[in-house]
């Protein structure tokens, strides 16, 4: 690691939280009070009018010597009183490179040895037997192998922060004297150490594995809720353990007939996917938790493992309780501290088929779990910021919570991320997050944000980032107007068989992607006024359409033989209807079968599902998800997962036992790959935006929904009913079929004109006699009856 030269800027909010919507009428309430309850424990918990100050979390700090020099060791030491010895005292420490630690004279921990990422990864110390009433001092030996040395130090007291690293302490690039660990060492002609950065923060970022609080610090603007378990089991077979229920406070015997002199084990379920740590506050003391978000994980290879009384921020459902051997009784007193970001469900839906409703309100959950401190693509793994995740999640954002702050801050990280650092108005260091379809994504995304909150003043701050991107994604472009990959980039388009290795049909989609980054790009630049550059795009688009209509249409009239560039033909509007009808009766979009599945995932489902959309095909897209996402809720799923087999967990044989450790991941094959994929990703979201735009049919077509369709399809429903949140107000809809034909009651807020349309012929409008299959109307409530 590299000595740190300054420390990250203070994040600002600087803006409220969501949109400031006007209040529901009591239409939309009746609409409300027929929603079926998220899982979501937030769900109707007041968000707060005005974002909070971004006050820091205490944490540590990484600290030095004001002595600095290359192959450095230096000693460092803290003194600290007690009244009392506390029930259980964990100890995280860390150091560049290396570090061994003391408590009061005694050796208590140190990196590993021949480990060179040692720094990255926090030991854990149970230092409950090392601590004294009275006088106390930790100290750390701290070496680095080419610069210079310095330290991270947390110390925990039943659950609480006790001491961490910062200026306080005595530090010393001398060889220290006999006796300096020791707490009456006279230090006082030490030096106090130098504050370098905050843990998660400077070079270091947020690469180190087990500390006991978000890397990055969380953030003020998340919230916390306490949470108990529901029910807890004896360890075992993951898949039919002897369930009790649970409460706040539990005493629990060791097992019958288990041997004593034996560590065991129980499990506790909290019920639903989850975001933030567990503490077991007054527990048996040593007690060793291990968090995972299946039954398999936690039990067989849990995603965090710490023997303190809380565990590390993460995303799960169910910990372990790993009991010593020689307690043959154990006190619980467990609560999860859920982590998350205030917001209020605007949007809502209802369906004569509850498993939909189901679908909408998980895909919802799935994203809200994601909004953390940027909106991540799983709050397990990677907690990171990938923009083709973001463009699933978001629209579902738009559509469900109106958030923009989150929304914009992520989206300007992402760009700011590929710029490298150069001004906006020149060409990125690379593609965003390294793939040309994520750059692709982040101008489309771009033009969803922008149609459903219509804020111009935030289009326009985009403009320089805008137009330098869509140049350096023109430089893609060859002589024939084909992708051609000049930068070399990753040629990614989802986890599936030739998508993920720049192969000609990952080409041939990503090609399609462009034209729809490009169209998007001039709208969006003709919407802020520069009509150069949004007639250049424009251009290039047209070239790109006709290159892929000369050279990617096969003699069948479809775009390949994979779901995936087809998909992306129809979504991106390179395809004609009349290809698109090719398409669908080619049977490319035929239900997955034991012998495809593979072929696609919940990512690049949600193509799939904007393409059967797009085409009028609303049946296909109910039945499509409900094969596979409502699947996935009838297998158990909370959340939706990042990879999922319709067929693989249901199919009761054993090889397909503990789901989790068997869920494809990157390969297209049914090897095992562990616990790695996350069941909660917000990629994998995309029902709840199919479900509002195409079986509802509210869509934006203007900045802000200043004007929209409303074109209800039903296929198979009885009645499907929601509500939509706008800049203006909510436009709520219920579409409901009746004797001869279909009714919808739409009701619009001011400043929204919107064009509603039925698929058959309109008879009456409040009453009236109308004609034809589509309507235009401004504010107000209105029952549009067809024949």
């Amino acid at each position: 690691m590299h000595h740190p030269l300054q420390k990250r800027q203070n994040r600002v909010l600087g803006v409220a939280l969501g949109l400031g919507l006007v209040g529901l009428t009591p239409i939309e309430n009746a609409v409300w009070a027929q929603s079926t309850p998220s899982l979501d424990p937030t769900y109707g918990i007041s968000a707060p009018k005005k974002a909070p100050k971004n006050k820091r979390v205490p944490d540590a700090v990484w600290v030095w010597t004001r002595q600095w020099s290359n192959d450095q060791t230096i000693s460092a030491r803290r003194r600290f009183p007690l009244s009392r010895v506390p029930q259980k005292a964990v100890l995280y420490v860390t150091a560049d490179d290396e570090f061994t630690a003391y408590v009061n004279g005694k050796q208590v921990s140190q990196t590993p040895s021949g480990d060179n990422g040692g720094w990255s990864k926090v030991q854990a110390v149970d230092v409950t037997p090392h601590l004294r009433q009275g006088e106390n001092v930790i100290a750390v030996r701290a070496h680095n192998n080419t610069e210079g040395a310095g330290f991270a130090v947390r110390l925990e007291a039943d659950a609480k922060l006790l001491l961490a690293s910062d200026k306080s302490w005595r530090v010393s690039e001398k060889p220290s004297p006999d006796g300096w660990t020791e707490p009456a060492f006279d230090d006082t002609a030490w030096v106090f150490g130098t504050e370098e950065a905050r843990v998660g923060e400077g070079p270091w970022g947020d690469a180190l594995e087990g500390w006991p609080i978000p890397i990055s610090a969380v953030p003020s603007y998340l919230a916390h809720l306490s949470i108990a378990p529901v029910r807890w089991a004896y360890a075992g077979d993951p898949d039919s353990m002897d369930w009790h229920t649970a409460s706040g406070q539990m005493t629990i015997d060791r097992p019958v007939g288990d041997a004593r002199g034996k560590v065991w084990k129980v499990i506790l379920d909290f019920g639903k996917e989850l975001t933030g740590r567990v503490l077991t506050e007054g527990s048996t003391p040593g007690l060793t938790l291990g968090t995972g978000e299946s039954t398999g994980e936690a039990l067989n290879q849990p995603y965090t493992t710490t023997n303190s009384s809380a565990t590390p921020y993460t995303a799960l459902r169910y910990v372990t309780v790993t009991v010593p051997s020689q307690e043959s009784r154990i006190n619980l007193k467990a609560q999860m501290d859920h982590l998350y970001y205030p917001v209020r469900y605007r949007g809502s839906f209802d369906c004569s088929d509850p498993l939909l409703t189901r679908v909408w309100y998980t895909g919802a959950y799935t994203a809200h779990l994601c909004m953390q401190d940027d909106i991540w693509d799983g709050p397990k793994r990677d907690r990171l910021r990938w923009m083709g995740d973001l463009h699933v999640a978001g629209e579902v954002i738009n559509n469900v919570f109106a958030d923009r702050f989150l929304m914009e801050q992520t989206m300007t990280r992402l760009r700011q991320d590929a710029q490298g650092g150069r001004s906006a108005d020149e060409l990125p260091k690379e593609h965003i997050n390294k793939i040309p379809g994520y750059s692709y994504s982040w101008v489309s995304g771009l033009a969803d944000f922008y149609r459903t909150v219509g804020d111009k003043a935030y289009l326009r701050k985009q403009h320089d980032a805008l137009v330098s991107l869509l140049d350096f994604c023109s430089q893609d472009i060859d002589a024939d107007g084909n992708f051609a990959n000049k930068h070399n980039a990753w040629v990614f388009v989802a986890w599936s068989e030739d998508m993920d290795n720049g192969s000609p049909v990952a080409r041939a989609t990503t090609q399609l992607f462009l034209f729809k980054a490009l169209s998007e790009g001039a709208f969006l630049l003709k919407e802020l006024g520069d009509a150069p550059n949004a007639a250049k795009y424009k251009a290039l688009a047209e070239r790109v359409g006709k290159a892929s209509q000369k050279h990617l249409i096969t003699p069948g009239g479809t775009f390949g033989d994979r779901k995936h560039e087809n998909a992306m033909a129809i979504y991106s509007g390179v395809a004609t209807p009349a290809q698109a009808r090719k398409i669908f009766e080619s049977g490319i979009f035929q239900p997955e079968t034991a012998r495809t599945d593979k072929d696609i995932s919940p990512y690049y489902g949600n193509y799939v599902l904007y393409a059967m959309g797009m085409a009028d095909r609303t049946q296909d897209g109910l039945d499509y998800v409900r094969s596979f996402w409502g699947q996935m809720i009838k297998d158990g799923a909370t959340t939706f997962y990042e990879h999922y087999s319709p067929f693989s967990p249901s199919t009761p044989n054993t090889d397909n036992r503990d789901f989790h450790a068997r869920i494809q991941w990157n390969e297209p094959d049914n090897t095992p790959k562990g616990y790695q994929a996350s069941l909660c990703h917000g990629w994998s979201a995309g029902p709840t935006t199919f479900l509002t735009k195409y079986v509802l049919g509210i869509r934006s077509t203007d900045a802000g929904f200043k004007t929209c369709t409303v074109a209800p399809r039903l296929g198979d429903l009885a009645w499907a009913s929601g509500v939509v949140p706008t800049p203006s107000g909510y436009i709520s809809v219920r579409a409901e079929r009746r004797a001869g034909g279909m009714a919808i009651i739409v009701t619009v807020p001011r400043g929204t004109t919107a064009l509603i349309a039925l698929p058959s012929s309109i008879s009456t409008v409040n009453g009236k006699p109308s004609h034809g299959s589509t309507v235009q109307v401004g504010a107000g409530k209105f029952e549009v009856v067809g024949s």
